[in-house]
């Protein structure tokens, strides 16, 4: 019996010990290409690092992006170069504080500027200033004259061209910048008007890319599309094979330099910037080296311990066989209750019998939300037929008392009497409530789900088709909307199907429900809408003939607006109220008035912004909840055009323009003060208050601002204990220089000057007195 027993020991431990030898056997044939794969690994995490240090520069490139789309199609900024002289109607101080308001990522933009073709002006977000000034006083480039500077960066037409990292020296303070090019307007390379100038801190740059943890010991370059280097690390220098090759996508390769092997990565990034590491081969071997140490120590250690853990689990596994046999055999031996394999297995069927349990409950406790999910699916048609029968319908706890139905669908069409804020918490609540509400009223008789932020449907069980249940609907309908109008001020819409015969037709009920709800617009908000009452139309076409048109724009042409209310009315009367269109079609008809009024602002040459008030014209008409509502909308824009024909006919260009000149005079120490903001005082369009005053007063509307802050600086310059800024920011100029300048230009002396030639005549005429 002891032999039987040392054999089944050892039968077991050697058992044991054939496992442990299997995954040996298999990492010691592996184990001549550790090093291929070790490198290949080491690699693939330099490459990644790579491509995860240029995804971060992309992200800031798309920044650069967004900053370059801002200044482009900044409204004020583009009179600077779509319009002669823009500048007269921009002051150059707004357009500073437009572009020191510009959003970017901060990461990598070092500075930009505008520089203006016609005028040779230079634009930051914190001066104005000329290009001679900027590029030899107050940010020079090391390397370049301002010639230079002239013929590189501003000749020709440009698409963010880059150049090299170059040093300029801001503030005393030398630094590195990548240059990147744009002209302006985009798209123009043969009207150029202006060059808006990105400078990219090559320190910046440099911080993204150390935190590579192997950044210490390579080289990392920036390349561009052309193959030129716009950035580069310190350390070592770039393949030409590597510089001028095109790659499209991630990849690494051994190069050997200067007697040394080096492993190149690199990448391309979205931009058409590459992106390339340069590590000695022997940084990434020494730490395959040290890695091959640890693998071999660690396989001696595993060897060991796995022999060791062989013996045990033998002696542990065949310890239970052993009081099983002397138990059969009634040996003498004392069985010891301790923990086995055997009460291991029946704790763990307990444990799993527990936790089936504990998921029943949860899957109950979630059942709710499963039903809700059904329920939606089988409106939009989502379910297959063969699966609508009573065992999944009892799977997911519904019950309909009767086999006809009827979908009525609940819309919100403004809830501002019951929630202060259109904030999602409001929305929430108020879907709750009519959850809640609707639940109570059906009963068992239906189940309700929410299909969209203010939108639910009620699939309601009905009897028959037969006119009861269609008043019993009614009456439902009734004391639905009665009390959420009443109790929480909120109006719906209510939308209701035909009455299927059977639940696989649900589908089409919720179809029917859906094109009911569309009517909504010829019924108007807060109403009732079924399906079955909707009148099959023999037509669709609307009426808007040619001649109506020509009508139309001759009253608005001559400012008739009784005329043309009339005229809207009547074809309103004719197509939504007798013909009776359909939802679409009324859509359709009002898109057409709509495009008949802005041929009238294009022929009378009318601000659209007067009109409509910046916003979207079709978006304006189209958001509207009903046909009445859209009607409205346009009598009050052809109102507005009658309105501006009238006013240029009454002849009050006089009282205009001297309301005009008293808000010049008003606010000549204001900055802002220039086209764009007496337009917006006024509600005029730039171009027309400049015309007006123009032809009012003989002077353009910008010199009569300049004298006007002249004289005003004239009496500020007469207090001695105001310095030359303070009294130009008294005139609304931003910093001295410009002020010096325009005053030098208009009195023909510098304002010092002027100051001394005034104190001199004050005290003559002390000295005699």
């Amino acid at each position: 019996m002891r032999k039987a027993r040392k054999s089944v020991f050892l039968t077991l431990w050697l058992s044991y010990l054939l496992i442990l030898l299997i995954p040996v056997s298999i990492s010691v044939l592996l184990y001549a290409n550790v090093e291929k794969n070790m490198v290949d690994n080491a690699n693939r995490s330099n490459l990644a690092m790579l491509e995860q240090a240029g995804e971060i520069m992309e992200n800031e490139f798309r920044d650069i992006d967004r900053l370059l789309l801002q200044i482009s199609t900044h409204p004020k900024l583009q009179t600077l170069w779509n319009l002669d002289n823009g500048e007269q109607y921009l002051g150059y101080t707004e357009a500073v504080t437009a572009l020191r308001n510009m959003r970017y990522g901060e990461m990598l933009v070092d500075n930009f500027l505008i520089r203006l073709d016609q005028s040779d002006i230079i634009l930051t977000p914190s001066m104005k200033t000329d290009t001679e000034t900027y590029f030899s006083q107050i940010a020079p480039y090391r390397d370049m004259t301002v010639r230079e500077v002239r013929n590189r960066f501003f000749s020709g037409s440009h698409f963010k061209t880059c150049w090299p990292s170059s040093p300029v020296m801001d503030t005393t303070v030398p630094k590195n910048v990548i240059t990147c090019a744009v002209t302006l307007p985009l798209g123009e390379r043969d009207n150029v008007r202006a060059t808006l100038l990105i400078q990219l801190g090559e320190r910046q740059m440099a911080s993204i890319l150390k935190k590579m943890d192997w950044a210490g010991e390579g080289s990392i370059f920036i390349v561009d599309a052309a193959g030129q280097v716009l950035f580069s690390t310190p350390k070592g220098r770039l393949p030409e094979e590597i510089q001028y090759q095109t790659m499209s996508g991630g990849h690494s390769e051994t190069y050997s330099m200067d007697d040394q092997n080096y492993m190149v990565s690199y990448t391309k990034g979205e931009s058409g910037w590459r992106y390339v590491s340069v590590i000695p081969e022997s940084y990434i071997l020494h730490r395959v080296n040290e890695l091959k140490v640890w693998a071999l120590t660690l396989l001696c250690i595993a060897l060991l311990a796995g022999t060791g853990a062989a013996l045990w689990m033998a002696y542990r596994s065949y310890s239970p066989i052993r009081d099983m046999v002397v138990t059969l055999l009634g040996g003498k031996e004392e069985i010891k209750h301790t923990g086995n394999d055997y009460e291991f297995i029946q704790s763990s069927i307990k444990r799993q019998m527990l936790e089936s349990k504990e998921l029943h409950q949860k899957l109950k406790d979630h059942l709710p939300v499963v039903r809700a999910h059904f329920l939606t699916r089988l409106l939009k048609g989502q379910t297959h037929r063969d699966d609508l029968n009573d065992q999944t319908f009892g799977y997911m706890g519904i019950q309909f008392p009767y086999g006809c139905f009827s979908v009525l669908l609940v819309e919100v069409d403004d809830h501002s009497g019951f929630a202060r804020n259109d904030s999602e918490e409001e929305w929430a609540l108020g879907r709750f409530i009519l959850v809640n509400l609707s639940t109570e009223l059906i009963g068992e008789s239906g189940y309700v789900v929410e299909t969209d932020r203010n939108r639910l449907a009620v699939l309601l069980s009905l009897p028959d088709g037969s006119d009861s249940s269609k008043l019993a609907r009614a009456e439902l309908i009734g004391k639905l909307k009665d009390v959420v109008e009443n109790r929480f001020k909120m109006k719906i819409t209510i939308a209701a199907s035909s009455i299927h015969q059977d639940v696989r037709e649900m589908k089409y009920a919720y179809e029917e429900a859906l094109s009911a709800l569309d009517y909504r617009i010829i019924h108007g908000i807060n109403s009732s809408i079924y399906y079955d009452e909707l009148v099959q139309l023999e037509t669709a076409y609307y009426h808007y003939p040619i001649e109506t048109e020509i009508q139309l724009m001759g009253y608005l042409k001559s400012g008739k607006s009784s005329h043309v209310v009339e005229l809207l009315n009547e074809l309103y009367e004719y197509n939504i109220v007798s013909l009776g269109i359909t939802p679409q079609m009324g859509k359709c008809l009002f898109i057409d008035l709509l495009s008949t009024v802005m041929k009238v602002l294009g022929a009378l040459q009318i601000d659209e912004r007067k009109v409509f008030g910046g916003a979207d014209p079709t978006k304006y008409i189209m958001n509207s909840l009903s046909a009445q509502e859209m009607l409205s909308k346009i009598q009050d824009l052809c109102q507005g055009i009658c309105d501006s024909v009238t006013e240029a006919r009454n002849g009050q260009t006089s009282q205009l323009n001297e309301d005009i000149r008293m808000y010049i005079e008003a606010h000549a120490s204001d900055n802002g003060l220039g086209l764009t903001s007496i337009g917006d005082r006024f509600g005029l369009s730039p171009q027309y208050v400049s015309a007006l005053f123009k032809k009012q007063n003989g002077i353009n509307i910008t010199d009569y601002i300049v004298e006007t802050r002249m004289q005003l600086a004239k009496q500020h310059l007469c207090d001695p204990s105001l310095t030359i800024l303070q009294v130009a920011n008294k005139v609304g100029y931003a910093t001295d220089i410009g002020f010096i300048r325009v005053f030098k230009k208009q009195e023909g002396m510098t304002p010092g000057k002027y100051r001394e030639i005034n104190a001199g005549s004050a005290n003559i005429a002390d000295s005699r007195l």
